[in-house]
């Protein structure tokens, strides 16, 4: 076991307790954005005090990577933070999202924003960040990777 607690937080799971009015990433609309941001906000909160409580807190979630970097900073400044951005190939990220079974919606539904992220979450990645391919990787090879040498 890497750690004596560890606490895993998906910004996608606390959106889906919208139980009225949940506006979803695809059309993206102002509403949509507006959920986000309070679902990143609130994330923040939870990983606050589970990492108070002396919890690793690992946080998963798919969003351009600027705007993740300002969301940090608002709301975890000051706190010691691992910023890794996971970017496998094309051909296995759309391979991996035609064999989830953890959404409630059809896979093809995300088929177009995985190709624009693809390709544009390539394209602005903010200092500090670490950027893994991990395309070939197995889920204990890539948390190898990144997990800190201290914790929390």
């Amino acid at each position: 076991m890497e750690f004596d607690y560890g606490f895993h937080l998906a910004v996608d799971d606390l959106r889906t307790w919208v139980v009225q009015g949940l506006s979803e990433s695809v059309p993206w609309t102002e509403e949509t954005e507006r959920q986000f941001q309070i679902a990143e906000a609130a994330t923040c909160d939870i990983a606050k005090r589970y990492q108070d409580a002396g919890f690793a807190v690992a946080v998963d979630h798919c969003r351009n990577l600027p705007i993740l970097e300002r969301t940090i900073n608002e709301n975890l400044g000051g706190r010691k933070v691992i910023k890794v951005c996971l970017m496998p190939d094309l051909a296995t990220n759309l391979h991996r999202n035609q064999t989830r079974t953890n959404k409630l919606f059809a896979p093809e539904f995300l088929v177009e924003t995985i190709k624009w992220t693809n390709t544009n979450y390539r394209k602005e990645v903010p200092n500090g960040w670490q950027v893994i391919d991990n395309t070939h990787l197995t889920v204990e090879e890539t948390v190898s990777l990144i997990r800190p040498r201290e914790c929390p």
